[in-house]
């Protein structure tokens, strides 16, 4: 009976023993799942800011297409001098851009830099379906595109960011002109938004697919990562999906690898496992929490000094925190804003707009806006970003923002769009100014053509003298060359400044044909040139028809001129793509592809021997180009020096 007791008291230390023990295992295991999480938590908090950097660049890529857009839907294009040395100036300023490349409808124009880009010239990209789908997006929307990742045509991988033009007239609606693609260096844009300096830090990698159906890639990192349980965080894109995954740093595990250890572990736990407990949770506890607080500050320290408005509202629009940026902007001085709602620092319809956006928001989608606030606040012009936050379990918890300063732009787009009006009403006044001296110089000029005409026909008696018949030759020849160039001058001039009245109508071809036939022969027998008429077509097309029997006549007469003696011209007609074409062919000198750019400038002559010794005004192809753009047509040119020259006018089909 005497054992009882000690049996007892030992049944009871060894129940304690094991409870102590129990209990301290339970705790360790809470600690560490606590640790775990919160590792998480922060882990994750860093990904989001370096998602966030990643999608800021591509939108700073954005704007900067979009400015460039600007100006050329302004000028209705843009020179390739300007143009390289805009590329020059984006270059240098912002490493992660591959290239800037121009598309007029769906062919590359222009690629700067040109020696690294010049194998796409002419790339028509709607033989590149991966690419075309994006502009077919975007010609629909009217909006930017960004697509990618792609594999680009001159080598590597890039986000591509697409900004369309839309040309306006006076009385037309918005016209498709083409659109600006700026590729984005993939290597770049992770270094400026410093992922790639946080991958020698964190074990971090980026993978991500450029098609739903296609097999996620690694873009960054080791493919390693995502075989663990990483940390991620999603990065919406149009095309595809990409995922910002990093490993959880290593937690530090108690050593129980010797007995004299377990030995005395078992004892302390025996003499003190309430206080031996306490103390370590509290110790891990404290160690959290500042863990924790560093790492808010460490947030806190980055939304303080961002130069963009930063907040966060939690699901009902309220806001819990404000950066020091977006107090500024948002006017807010001493009040204090946690609890806000969007009511309190706007007005409708700009407040309703902003809930409005929330509610999109709450559904998982990221809005971007732009708008005119119209308030005497920091940012008259804006554009916002707002995302989800979302927890592991897909929940979003919390709306985040950015917003961006765009007033400078704005402003600047309104001075270059006034700056472009004030030179073409110059331009205007300018051709006015011509077609005025022009009709001045044209009486006194039919006078001498007239009388030189009389005295060359002797309607008055003989000259007498051969050298005077020489002089009045030259004279003649002299005035109908002259009068010639001011008739050139006053129609390119009408033209220019909008007098020349475009009368569409149903045309056939075999009318304009007929219109020219007798004048065309005449011009092809002067220099002995064998002339064919081919007509293969039988539907109208939407013309003018005076303003294309002139312009095929001049393109007739520079296919005359400018072909030796006893060549060959042909003037044909065909169907092709929802138009008729009228196309001059000739076996002439022909043109390089540069002298073709500058064959269609007003008043410029090329230098070759030939055409100094036929003559010219510079005109004829000059006021082509703009009759066939005032028909709204198209005028295409193919030439190669000692070849030849092709010049096609596309008209509407009339359906």
């Amino acid at each position: 009976m005497a054992s009882s007791p000690r049996v007892k008291h030992l049944l009871i230390g060894v129940v304690a023993v094991i409870v102590a023990v129990g209990v301290f295992a339970a705790g360790e295991w809470l600690s560490h799942t606590r640790e775990l999480m919160l590792a998480r938590t922060t882990l994750k908090s860093e990904l989001t800011v370096l998602a966030g950097r990643l999608q800021t660049e591509i939108e700073k890529g954005v704007e900067l297409t979009r400015g460039l857009a600007a100006v050329i839907a302004a000028r209705h294009g843009i020179d390739a001098s300007e143009f390289a040395e805009a590329c020059k100036s984006l270059l240098a300023n912002e490493p992660k851009i591959r290239n800037i490349a121009i598309v007029k409808g769906s062919v590359i124009v222009d690629n700067c830099p040109l020696a690294q880009n010049s194998k796409t010239i002419g790339v028509d990209l709607r033989e590149h379906p991966d690419q075309w789908q994006s502009f077919e997006r975007m010609k629909k929307s009217g909006q930017p595109d960004i697509a990618g990742p792609a594999n680009l045509l001159q080598g590597g991988w890039a986000i591509i960011v697409r900004v369309p033009v839309f040309t306006h007239h006076d009385t037309a609606a918005p016209e498709y002109w083409g659109a600006i693609s700026m590729p984005l260096r993939m290597d770049g844009l992770f270094a400026q938004a410093g992922l790639t300096d946080a991958a020698q830090l964190i074990n971090l990698a980026i993978r991500g697919n450029r098609n739903a159906t296609l097999a996620p890639e690694i873009l960054l990192g080791d493919p390693g990562v995502f075989d663990e349980n990483p940390v991620a965080v999603d990065i919406p894109f149009p095309d595809g999906a990409w995922q910002l995954a990093a490993r959880i740093r290593p937690l530090s595990a108690l050593a129980t690898d010797s007995p004299f250890h377990l030995a005395a572990l078992v004892a302390a736990v025996m003499c003190g496992s309430t206080f031996f407990v306490i103390a370590i949770y509290a110790d891990r506890r404290q160690r959290l929490e500042a863990e924790s607080n560093r790492n808010r500050d460490l947030l806190q320290a980055f939304m303080e000094n961002a130069p963009v408005a930063m907040y966060v509202k939690d699901v009902s629009g309220h806001y819990i925190d404000l950066n020091a940026e977006a107090r500024r902007a948002f006017d807010v001085g001493d009040r204090p804003y946690i609890g806000m709602t969007s009511q309190e620092f706007f007005v409708d319809p700009i407040a309703q707009e902003l809930n409005d956006d929330d509610t999109k928001v709450k559904r998982g989608e990221v809005v971007r806006t732009e708008r005119n606030t119209g308030l005497k606040q920091a940012y008259p012009w804006e554009r916002e970003i707002k995302f989800p936050v979302i927890d592991d379990q897909g929940k979003v918890v919390a709306i985040g923002g950015y917003v961006f300063d765009i007033s400078a732009t704005k402003e600047a787009e309104v001075r270059l769009i006034r700056a472009l009006h004030a030179a073409e009403q110059a331009n205007r006044a300018k051709s006015e100014f011509l077609a005025t001296m022009s009709h001045e110089l044209r009486t006194p000029l039919n006078a001498i053509i007239g009388f030189s005409d009389v005295i060359q026909r002797e309607v008055f008696g003989p000259v007498g003298n051969a050298t005077y018949r020489g002089y009045i030759d030259d004279i003649h020849a002299s005035g109908q060359q002259l009068l010639d160039l001011l008739g050139g001058i006053i129609d390119l001039s009408a033209v220019e400044s909008g007098r020349v009245e475009v009368k569409h109508e149903a045309v056939k071809s075999t009318d304009i044909l007929q219109d020219c036939r007798a004048i065309s022969e005449a011009m092809a027998a002067e220099r002995q040139h064998k002339l064919r008429f081919v007509d293969d077509t039988v539907t109208a097309c939407w013309s003018d028809r005076r303003l294309l029997r002139q312009v095929l006549l001049n393109l007739v007469s520079n296919a005359a001129k400018y072909t030796r003696k006893g060549g060959d011209i042909e003037i044909a007609t065909r169907e092709a793509d929802g138009m008729i074409i009228f196309s001059v062919t000739d076996n002439g000198v022909g043109m390089s592809a540069e002298e073709i750019e500058r064959a269609v400038q007003p008043f410029t002559r090329l230098g070759d021997t030939m055409r100094a010794e036929v003559g010219g005004s510079g005109i004829g192809l000059a006021l082509v180009k703009r009759l066939v753009e005032a028909m709204r047509g198209r005028l295409d040119i193919e030439s190669e020096p000692g070849k030849g020259t092709r010049v096609e006018v596309g008209m509407p089909r009339v359906d």
